[in-house]
Formats: C-alpha cells, sequence, structure tokens
C-alpha cells in the first residue's frame, strides 16, 4: 500500500506549470481514506484503479509523470494478449484476462456504484450503502457525515518496533467516541466512521499511538470532502464509450432488409442491392449484411426467427451497458477520470462526482429544461430526462423537491434547429435557498454549447450528399437532420446571451462562483495524420452505410466554423482576449475558466486519422466487418475479435467504431429496417472521444482543477 504523508500534499504554481511537493518523510504515522472515489461502492472497485495507477505511477517520492490518467487507461484498458497489433492477432495470442479485458474496466464497477441506473427516471441515491474493509455503512451521496480512514506507523518508526505491540486510540475534535485498541505494531489501524464536517475547525479527529518502550506520537487527521459536479453534453457525458459494449457473434450477421427477414438472420446467396452499394465493400460481401450481437440463441444453438418479441428480447438482453442509458452517461467519460485522479493523488482526500452530463444536451434542452432520453424511452417513465439543473436541486437540497423555494427567472434565445428564426422563452426555475443546501459546491465542470450550435446537422453537412435517404431519422429525432455552418452562425450570434444565463444560473442556484468553474473547448474531430480534414478517402471509417462519405470541401468549411465556435466561446469566459467582439451579452466574460490546452492533442488523430507508422494496415482495420461470401469468414477481421478500448491512433470513434461499440438500434420499428445500421453508427456514439481520447482530455483538464484548488486553498488560509 502507498504511504501517505500527514501533512497534505502542497500545491503551487510556478511559471505557469503545476509543481506537486513530494510530502514530508518524518511523520511518525501515516494514513489515508479507505475508498475515497464515493461514487464507488465497493473499496476492490477502487482499488482496481489504483494498483493500475500505482503501476505506471511508479516511485511516489518523483513527480508524476506526463499524462498519468492517459497511462493509468492504458495500463487498464490494454486486452490481454501478446500481439495486439490487431484483432485477430491479439485473440490468437490471448492471455487468462483477455475476454474480460476487452469489456473495459468500466464494465467491472457499473453495477456498483451510488447512481441507480434501474430507476425511472435514473438518478443519483439520496443515501448509498458503500462497503469498505470493516463492512457497510449508508452514507448521504452528497454530504457524507464521516469516512474510513487507514492509520499506519511511518516506516522508520516501524523499523523501530518490529513485531512489537502497540496501542493505537483516536478521539472526535467534537463530541464524544472514538476507540483505543492494542495491536501488532505493523497492523492498520482502522478508524470506521471519521467524523466529517463541512466546517473544518471541528473536522476529523485526533490519533495517538504508544509503542512498546512508552514513547507516543500524535496526529491531527482531517479528511478533505470535494464536491464536483459535471455539467454538459455528450463531450462530457462519455458519448460512443459504454461501460459494457456490445459483443459480437463470430459465425452469425445480421441483413439489414426487411423483405426477407421472416426467412433468416443470414444470406449466403441472396445478391448485394443495386441500390444498396458500399463504396468500400469487400468482393464477395453483402453490404446490407452487418455484425450481429451474440445472442443467447447462438448460445443454445438455435436461432430465433427475426421480427418475433423472443429474438427483441434476446437481441435487447445484449445491447451495450451504460452508467446512464437515457444520456449515454459512462464512467469513461472526462469528468469521471478528473474524480478519480483527484482521489488517487492525494490520499487524504475523498471525492463526490455527480456527473449530469447528457448526450444531445444544449443550454436550453437540457441544463434548463428536460430533453428526449437516448435510448429506452419506450419504458414507463424513461422518455425524458429530468433538467441537469433540476436534479443537482434535487440532490442538494435537504428537504429535496420540497425544499427548493426560491424562484428565479431566465430569458433565453430559442429557436428550431434548422430554422434562422429566433425567439425568446422565459424559465422559471425554483432553487433551493443557501441555508436549506447540503454544501457547496466546490468545482464544476462544463461541456456546453456545441449542441446550441447545431452540431450533430453539422457533422451530417459534412459526410452526407443531402439527407433525404435518411429523412425518417430526421423525424425520429424531432428536428432537421442537415444544415451548412450558414444556419450555425445564426445560433452563434446569441450563445453568448445562452451563456450569460448559465452563469447566473449556476449563482442563483447552488452558489457557484464563476472563478469554480472549468469549461472545456471542444476536441477538433475532423483532422487525418497529416492534419488535413477528413475526405482524401472519402468512405474511411464510414462503410457501415452506403450513404456516409466525407466530402473534403465541406469538412473544410465545417472546420473552420468549429474553430470560429471554440474562438467564441473563448471570448464567452473571458471578452478581454484580444480579437473578441463587442457587445457580447457576458460583457467581460463569464470568468469561466475556458480549457483549449487539450486540442493539439487531437490535431492529427481525428476519426479518419491512420497511425502513420502502419497507415496502410490501420486503414484496413478501420473496415467495417463483413462476412465474405468467398471465404465465409469475417474480412479484414472477426467483430468478435473488436478492441473496443484497445490503444488506436485516433482519438475519436467512426462511425463503424460507434456500430461496434454501443449498436444502439431504434425503438419501435423493425430490428431490420435498411435505416438501422445509419441510426446505429450515428447514435451510438460517432464523432465522439474515445476513451482514451477522455484520458487524455483529463490529464489537461486536472491540471486546472489543481490549480483552482490551490488558490481556493490559499483564499481560506
Amino acid at each position: 500500500m502507498r504511504s501517505s504523508s500527514t501533512l497534505a500534499t502542497a500545491s503551487f504554481v510556478v511559471a505557469g506549470f503545476f509543481v506537486t511537493v513530494v510530502p514530508c518523510q518524518s511523520a511518525d504515522l501515516v494514513w489515508e481514506v479507505e475508498n475515497p472515489f464515493r461514487f464507488f461502492k465497493r473499496s476492490t472497485s477502487f482499488a482496481m484503479y489504483e494498483k493500475a495507477y500505482d503501476a505506471v505511477r511508479g516511485d511516489p517520492a518523483k513527480p508524476l509523470p506526463e499524462k498519468i490518467i492517459w497511462r493509468t487507461e492504458r495500463r487498464l484498458n490494454d486486452p490481454d494478449c501478446k500481439d495486439r497489433s490487431s484483432p485477430t492477432a491479439c485473440a490468437e495470442t490471448a492471455g487468462p484476462r483477455y475476454e474480460t479485458s476487452r469489456q473495459g474496466w468500466a464494465s467491472q464497477t457499473v453495477d456498483f456504484n451510488c447512481f441507480d441506473r434501474n430507476a425511472r427516471p435514473r438518478r443519483y441515491m439520496t443515501s448509498c450503502d458503500r462497503q469498505y474493509s470493516w463492512g457497510t455503512a449508508r452514507e448521504d451521496y452528497v454530504l457524507p457525515d464521516a469516512h474510513t480512514v487507514e492509520i499506519r506507523l511511518a516506516p522508520q518508526r516501524l523499523a523501530e518496533v518490529a513485531s512489537g505491540e502497540c496501542t493505537f486510540s483516536w478521539q472526535p475534535r467534537r463530541g464524544s467516541g472514538g476507540e483505543t485498541k492494542k495491536q501488532a505494531c505493523k497492523d492498520k489501524f482502522v478508524i470506521k466512521r471519521l467524523p466529517y464536517s463541512t466546517d473544518r475547525t471541528v473536522s476529523g479527529g485526533n490519533v495517538a499511538v504508544r509503542l512498546p518502550d512508552g514513547r507516543e506520537f500524535s496526529e491531527q487527521v482531517i479528511v478533505e470532502d470535494l464536491f464536483i459536479v459535471a455539467f454538459g453534453d455528450s463531450f462530457a457525458s462519455g458519448e460512443g464509450n459504454p461501460d459494457k459494449p456490445v459483443v459480437f457473434s463470430a459465425a452469425r450477421e445480421m441483413v439489414y432488409d426487411p423483405t426477407n427477414t421472416d426467412q433468416r438472420d443470414r444470406t449466403a446467396s441472396a445478391p448485394a442491392s443495386p441500390s444498396y452499394g458500399v463504396a468500400s465493400a469487400r468482393d464477395g460481401t453483402d453490404p446490407k449484411s452487418l455484425p450481429k450481437r451474440r445472442m443467447e440463441d447462438e448460445e443454445k444453438e438455435l436461432i430465433y426467427r427475426p421480427n418475433t418479441r423472443e429474438f427483441q428480447q434476446a437481441f435487447d438482453k445484449r445491447g451495450a451497458q451504460w452508467l446512464s442509458a437515457d444520456c449515454h452517461r459512462s464512467q469513461y467519460g472526462y469528468p469521471f477520470r478528473v474524480g478519480l485522479q483527484l482521489a488517487l493523488e492525494d490520499r487524504h482526500r475523498a471525492v463526490t462526482l455527480v456527473s449530469l452530463a447528457c448526450s444531445g444536451s444544449d443550454v436550453v434542452e437540457g441544463l434548463f429544461d428536460e430533453r428526449d432520453a437516448r435510448e429506452k424511452y419506450s419504458e414507463p417513465g424513461g422518455a425524458k430526462v429530468v433538467s441537469q439543473f433540476d436534479q443537482l436541486s434535487d440532490l442538494i437540497c435537504r428537504n429535496g423537491p420540497a425544499g427548493r423555494t426560491s424562484s428565479v427567472s431566465y430569458t433565453l434565445p430559442v429557436y428550431s434547429h434548422g430554422s434562422t428564426a429566433i425567439g425568446q422563452k422565459t424559465f422559471t426555475k425554483k432553487w433551493c435557498p443557501p441555508n436549506a443546501r447540503k454544501r457547496s459546491v466546490d468545482l464544476a465542470l462544463l461541456s456546453i454549447g456545441g449542441n446550441d450550435l447545431g452540431f450533430s446537422s453539422l457533422v451530417m453537412y459534412a459526410m452526407t450528399e443531402n439527407a433525404s435517404d435518411l429523412a425518417p431519422i430526421a423525424g425520429w429525432i424531432g428536428h432537421q437532420i442537415r444544415f451548412s455552418p450558414d444556419v450555425s452562425r445564426a445560433y452563434l450570434g446569441v450563445l453568448d446571451h445562452r451563456m450569460k444565463a448559465v452563469k447566473a444560473a449556476l449563482a442563483d442556484g447552488f452558489g457557484i462562483d464563476a472563478s469554480r468553474v472549468i469549461q472545456n473547448a471542444y476536441e477538433p474531430i475532423q483532422y487525418d495524420e497529416t492534419g488535413g480534414p477528413c475526405g482524401l478517402q472519402p468512405t474511411l471509417g464510414l462503410d457501415v452505410h452506403p450513404k456516409f462519405a466525407f466530402d473534403r470541401n465541406r469538412v473544410a468549411d465545417v472546420s473552420k466554423f468549429a474553430e470560429q465556435m471554440d474562438i467564441r466561446l473563448a471570448c464567452i469566459a473571458d471578452g478581454r482576449r484580444p480579437g473578441c467582439p463587442t457587445g457580447l451579452a457576458t460583457g467581460k466574460g463569464t470568468g469561466f475558466r475556458f480549457v483549449m490546452d487539450h486540442v493539439p492533442e487531437f490535431s492529427k488523430r481525428g476519426l479518419c486519422a491512420r497511425d502513420p507508422k502502419r497507415a496502410f494496415i490501420d486503414q484496413k482495420l478501420m473496415g467495417m466487418p463483413r462476412l465474405s461470401r468467398i471465404t465465409d469468414e469475417f474480412e479484414p477481421y472477426s467483430p468478435a475479435y473488436a478492441l473496443t478500448y484497445g490503444a488506436h491512433w485516433r482519438l475519436v470513434r467512426n462511425p463503424n467504431d460507434a456500430f461496434l461499440a454501443a449498436n444502439l438500434h431504434r425503438e419501435g420499428i423493425s430490428m431490420f429496417d435498411i435505416l438501422q445500421p445509419a441510426y446505429a453508427a450515428l447514435y451510438s456514439g460517432a464523432f465522439h472521444p474515445s476513451a482514451e481520447g477522455h484520458a487524455i482530455v483529463a490529464d489537461h483538464v486536472v491540471k486546472h482543477v489543481r490549480d483552482v484548488l490551490a488558490k481556493r486553498r490559499v483564499a481560506q488560509n
């Protein structure tokens, strides 16, 4: 176990760089919080992550290695095989943990956390049963009344007492209680419930130990519990990275053709439809045929008839698992990685994280108002996602919704996506008064603005000639599926008004000062390995559907607008930046810390980027696996060997990746509808950072988080 100093790690900002000062090693006692990432119910969940972190951390006396979160990600999610050069090579050299490792680390914790993903609506638990080495404690999730702490003799003191017995004791700083215990000096002393209070002057306790020779040492032990909240959209939710991805069949396929689904789920003889060709499809493959989930009928050596309830139930049962399916929120989202890192690097700290980020969210539909659920919307109570502001209000208010008695109104620009007509709408929010809140928010992470400008419609503009062939999808999602940057520029003109309302709501509803808000710039997704826009190979990573193909000119057009968007977001945060327009509604700026230093990491690693060291092989492996009618084998590899969380040069999910990761199908229509592959590719998380990408984003964000926390600590002292 890694030892921790009795002194919290000191942090300083020097010449723009964050420096971690190694704790003093002369302490007599060392201590750390057990299971400090309070989102996890089980100590074993944190221990799994901590083991990987320690392995890449190395000597704790030395500074943290660069990209520590990314290194931990790779340690956790590299598949267990000797040869990772391709999915096939990995399968052929598989180790004992091959199948488990391919599912990713989050698959092991998705069912053991303080979020109720089976509730409707889905929500964070008000109280959560958390497991420790000594047993289980029911804790208020937002505001714990105690933490479990482990105390040990420092190594130099332990060397002096060898195998003797020591007497450990502790007393709370306020009130009665405590414990005295005689035990082997080498064993850890566990304080099961060290009192916690947001008032640091009364929080914690005093610990003492008497050595066999009569010497005594004492220390004051106070846990820092950080309350972090994440708001925003799919670039924070983890879209495209389900906690447990879909596993595919090695032998069966799905043929997306409603005319024959009453007969089969695969065919070896049906010719490809002339009107449904895939430009990059290999010879001898049916472009309508795509990988099929591994279902229970195959495992029982049966074939369920397509379009039957039996098939539908078996298909749904093997769908991707999300922390919150309505929002496609997963533990791979960068807010979770930031929270985990903060808990790992200072073991005198606990972290309480509430990530509300939800795919498809914008300021209006997402933060202020409810929005449509991403999936499972046909279930009772599953159609809508409660607004993120309302979710947090209910969670932090001591009396729940009934305690929200303070009303404030906000007027925001509103519009229908695809139309440049802009109106206004007033939203009246009921907040929890400051004296009725359980606690203050220490830090807010924010990713918002892209959907306000029509992000998904711009993507479709870049990769389709027109939307007529995909028109039904527009009806399913309720707004125009494709429009040019000219439309988005109209929305960009009022984004400052929306962001002004966000700043006001964070202050009014939760007391969050702008200096404690860290907002991300959007990662560029559109670049190949040379830094140029995707499109030199129009169907690279897109051959899941025949109507997908990059137009390089349109990609470049969208790329220019994306740069304008990030510049405007930066000006909205800080209007004093050179070149910012005058007259923004946010004036001198929201005061949010706008983070852009992660952007260069993606400049040559977008959704079409090939590994420069093995471009041809990487290009081949980007193809959608299809069953060859000539060899009766999947090419270029079996989808059963897909490495969803293996390392890739590209840091962004392309449509092929998304289809193989989440495989979302539209509810309420035939599973074999010809548009299901397009829907599955688009709404399974294409055009979003991979888990590896989120880890890289988190590495940059956490540097700013440390700085904000260090300045806050100085101000408090």
